[in-house]
């Protein structure tokens, strides 16, 4: 119980508190239903006058009303922005409550929100890279499918080549069958000419088989080119895919530091 003679002895203290203090506060007295004093602080200041009536719902007037110390946070509703307010009962002599005085810092708020703002933005990041990364690796993945299919039709591209390449030289030996059997055919005369005749067709099959053999040849010269450049494409885009899944990898790690960091901010600005 914090007994006085008058109010006026605590106002006389209050300018040497506040330079005494090492903390920028506000101190506010008041008697049973009005301010008497208010002596703002630099970056605290509740703009009340001498003669303002409480506000039945903040701590001073509780304190007044029930003969409680309270402390409390105060909203930015009442004073527009948030406060920690501490109040305390003044008695006079007759053991009667004559006042209270009210001790007013202003917390971090702003701080607060600005941590909670970066908390929110990261959660957000967060959900974003971590969607990016499944999508990464996904991409991955299905790169080392794609190069695995590229190289497996290349190598049937070869096969292909070596069934052409035997092809051709089977056209290339029944194309000397049937030069043979022509000249074996004009040797025989008048009684080899049916024979010449279907020697001429194989000669002709033949030739038209080479042709058809160099063409097929040709395209898949073409196409081997094509399947090593788009094997060379892909492969960087298994490399690019690789170091993109590895970046996102550190950048969520970095943005897990950073969470860290806001939820130590906002623990801090909770305890100023």
């Amino acid at each position: 119980m914090h007994v006085i003679r008058s109010l006026h002895e605590i106002t006389a203290l209050i300018p040497l508190l506040k330079e005494a203090l090492p903390i920028d506060v506000s101190f506010a007295i008041c008697d049973r239903e009005k301010f008497i004093g208010y002596w703002p602080g630099e970056r605290i200041d509740l703009g009340i006058r001498s003669g303002q009536r409480l506000n039945p719902d903040e701590p001073l007037a509780r304190t007044v009303r029930n003969g409680l110390s309270l402390k409390d946070v105060v909203p930015a509703s009442f004073y527009g922005y948030e406060f920690v307010g501490t109040a305390i009962p003044l008695y006079g002599e007759e053991r009667e409550i004559m006042g209270g005085l009210a001790v007013q810092v202003r917390t971090q708020a702003e701080l607060r929100g600005i941590a909670e703002h970066i908390a929110d933005s990261l959660s957000q990041a967060q959900s974003q890279l971590e969607s990016i990364t499944s999508a990464s690796k996904e991409l991955r993945h299905f790169s080392g499918q794609l190069l695995n299919l590229a190289r497996q039709t290349a190598g049937h591209v070869g096969q292909t080549e070596e069934v052409v390449s035997i092809v051709k030289a089977v056209a290339d030996q029944t194309n000397m069958l049937g030069i043979n059997a022509s000249i074996e055919a004009a040797h025989a005369g008048e009684k080899g000419r049916g024979f010449g005749i279907v020697a001429g067709e194989i000669r002709k099959l033949s030739s038209e088989t080479v042709a058809s053999a160099n063409t097929i040849r040709g395209t898949l010269q073409a196409f081997r080119q094509a399947m090593a450049e788009m094997n060379g494409s892909i492969e960087r885009m298994a490399a690019l895919a690789e170091r993109q899944s590895v970046s996102s990898d550190q950048i969520e790690a970095f943005i897990a530091d950073i969470g860290a960091m806001s939820d130590r901010l906002s623990q801090y600005a909770r305890r100023l």
